[in-house]
């Protein structure tokens, strides 16, 4: 099955500039947050990258959600 169009791709990594915007902090705030291992990120080429699930691991964990692990 060819995966077509690109924008049909489901978004498994994001930015520093895009976690920041979702999370509505500044960038700061996230490299602070990975310096504290709060928030996992991947040095992928150089650059970090915040995986989907790290995000929502992070998430739950300080949003006091009760049932996820």
């Amino acid at each position: 099955m060819p995966l077509g169009n690109r924008d049909e791709l489901p978004t498994l990594v994001y930015t520093v500039q895009e976690t920041a915007a979702i999370l509505k902090v500044t960038e700061k705030t996230i490299y602070r947050l990975v310096d504290r291992e709060l928030l996992k990120a991947s040095n992928a080429l150089r650059h970090l990258r915040i995986t989907r699930k790290s995000l929502e691991e992070f998430l739950a964990k300080t949003s006091g959600e009760v049932g996820h692990e």
